[in-house]
């Protein structure tokens, strides 16, 4: 069974990328035309409806059947899905090997892509065979996963699928199979961290806490009770010296550098080798959680995760602390009078070693508060995993929490989900764009780094979380100075106008809110259209705070297409979104806007009816 589904997912998550970034389908059903043709196909759709995409450059077409069709454009298809050659009648089974070789030959013959990405094509594979190990793992384990009593560490692991719209959700090139049992989430990964002892003349820190990084590294030590006394007298004692928390991936990369056994062999770096507690892997991987611990540790792995090298920058590091400092102006306090339940989780500390012929040494590490210590983690979660496929006979966790409400409040599910809605909106959606409607600050909230506690299954507390996903706006940025002065000095956060609204249109709408909303459609919850309208009506309350020259609220009420990231082009293209200009990291196409798509076609249904809105 595990090996159908892996496949399906990996189908499904490709196919809707193709469709959505490219466009090239349209949806039939038995009046479309060619019932002989199509009818054998369309009887495997419950809903009666298929995908035709063509492929023109093939001479063929792919016709999957739909389970669900969304207006939010994430669909779910019924399976086999079958193709067929133009000059025949006769249709085939679809593998999905056979349709990513043929979508990414498509997409290279058309671009005018000489090499065949067949990188590309290996990280599917790779990934959909990750997906089948841990489909066969976490059997059994369908509490963890979807009940609705949890704790963050459980919704952490859960992302069996992964990013539902991306070529290659669970692709992780530089993991042995060792590595993944120990380190990743999806398997309940931990580890003990590997340490490194440096001497202060090739360290460098910063911390907005009441300590420096070394101190709190040193306390977070004494306090492991799996640390040795004799460790803990040798090491964290009120030397000048700093030590330094490795994932174990990482240190076992930098011990291979010869500038990292220069150092050794100098005197000036001590290998510590593992030491202490097990630390727990979060749905990044990298970014490590113990729930006795003060802080998380989000360091650098020497692996390439869907589309990126997860190696942290200095200019992130930087970001974290300053952000941290900005907080403690009068725009965290503002934030905090407006909105008690909204919280930015801050990265108040890094240390790292300094490389005089490198910007990055592979030693930074950021310090993440943990405000999610012992019981305060219960009812955690992260979007995606609200939202994450269940496996067959399950429902999503987001299903059991609305039906459990619904049950409990004698309400009906559509009811319960706009409420539930509602509530979730006036905790994220409302300070996020107050802080960029009056001070220009986006945050780069998608569904993996935003999180939300739960009281009594009601969204109770927003947390945003990433030292990455922060842009400042260029028209506002002599306000920040004033706030703020030296702000930006080192981050490089700063950006023109309509580079700050295209990032978070699509990290907090496109990708964010349209895969919560699609999440209530998909488990049958409520209709899409009915939040997308929530949604709308929400926008366009805000209008009067609108700031120019930002066209985010003009385009999200307005455009009938949005600039939307895109994940195969950008996998196609082998792009690293974490390398160069914030402008050029990634492909960006046009896509439809479901805020105004659906509406649009609301009003020609009423019409239709004779009735009027």
């Amino acid at each position: 069974m595990s090996h159908s589904l892996a496949r399906q997912a990996t189908m499904q998550s490709f196919f809707n990328c193709y469709l959505r970034e490219t466009g090239k389908f349209e949806v039939i059903d038995d009046n479309s035309g060619r019932k002989d043709l199509y009818r054998p196909v369309l009887k495997d759709s419950p809903v009666g409806k298929a995908i035709r995409c063509p492929l023109p450059r093939h001479r063929l077409e792919i016709l999957a059947p739909l389970r669900y069709r969304s207006e939010t454009q994430r669909h779910l298809f019924a399976f086999p899905f079958r193709y067929r050659s133009l000059s025949s009648e006769s249709w085939l089974f679809l593998d999905y090997i056979t349709l990513v070789a043929l979508v990414v030959k498509e997409l290279a013959i058309e671009r005018d892509i000489d090499d065949i990405p067949e990188d590309l094509v290996e990280r599917v594979i790779q990934s959909c065979g990750h997906i089948q190990t841990y489909i066969q793992a976490r059997k059994g384990d369908e509490k963890a996963l979807y009940h609705p009593e949890f704790h963050f560490l459980d919704a952490e692991q859960s992302l069996i699928f992964g990013h539902l719209l991306h070529p290659t959700p669970k692709s992780r090139q530089g993991l042995s199979e060792r590595e993944q049992a120990a380190y990743s989430p999806e398997l309940k990964g931990a580890c003990p961290l590997y340490y490194f002892r440096a001497h202060p003349s090739i360290v460098r820190e910063d911390s907005t806490w009441d300590a420096t990084a070394t101190r709190l590294v040193k306390d977070e030590l004494l306090s492991d009770p799996e640390i040795s006394g004799e460790f803990k007298k040798t090491y964290c004692g009120d030397d000048d010296d700093s030590i330094l928390p490795v994932h174990p991936q990482q240190a076992a990369h930098l011990l291979r550098q010869p500038r990292i056994r220069e150092w050794i062999n100098r005197g000036l770096l001590e290998d510590l080798g593992i030491q202490g507690r097990a630390w727990y892997a979060t749905s990044s991987l990298r970014t490590l959680y113990h729930p006795d611990a003060r802080f998380m540790l989000k360091g650098s792995v020497n692996i390439k995760i869907t589309n990126s090298l997860r190696l942290n920058k200095q200019k992130e590091m930087e970001r974290g602390v300053e952000v941290s400092r900005m907080m403690k102006t009068r725009i965290g306090e503002e934030m905090k009078q407006a909105f008690p339940d909204f919280h930015i989780i801050e990265d108040p500390a890094y240390l790292t070693l300094e490389d005089p012929e490198r910007e990055e040494s592979g030693f930074e590490v950021a310090i993440r508060e943990n405000p999610f210590r012992g019981r305060e983690g219960d009812c955690v979660t992260l979007i995606a995993g609200l939202c994450q496929d269940p496996l067959p006979g399950e429902q999503s966790r987001l299903a059991r929490l609305i039906t459990t409400l619904a049950k409990k409040e004698g309400r009906t599910t559509q009811e319960v989900s706009l409420d539930w809605f509602h509530r979730y909106l006036d905790r994220s959606l409302e300070p996020l764009m107050w802080l960029y409607l009056t001070y220009g600050v986006a945050l780069e909230a998608h569904q993996q780094n935003s999180l939300v506690k739960l009281k009594e299954g009601y969204p109770h507390r927003f947390f945003y979380r990433d030292n990455q996903g922060y842009y400042y706006c260029q028209s506002t940025f002599p306000q920040l100075q004033r706030i703020f002065p030296g702000i930006d000095g080192k981050g490089e956060t700063r950006c023109e106008d309509h580079v700050a609204d295209e990032r978070l249109r699509y990290y907090f709408f496109l990708n964010h809110l349209m895969g919560l909303i699609n999440g209530f459609g998909t488990a049958g919850l409520a209709e899409e259209e009915s939040l997308l309208e929530q949604l709308r009506q929400r926008l366009q309350r805000l209008l009067p705070h609108n700031r120019e020259p930002s066209r985010l609220l003009e385009s999200l009420l307005s455009d009938e297409q949005l600039p939307c990231k895109a994940n195969l082009l950008t996998r196609l293209h082998d792009m690293d979104e974490l390398v160069g200009p914030m402008e050029s990291q990634s492909v960006y196409v046009r896509v439809i806007n479901p805020i105004v798509k659906g509406v649009k076609e609301r009003d020609l249904e009423h019409a239709g009816n004779g009735t009027r809105r």
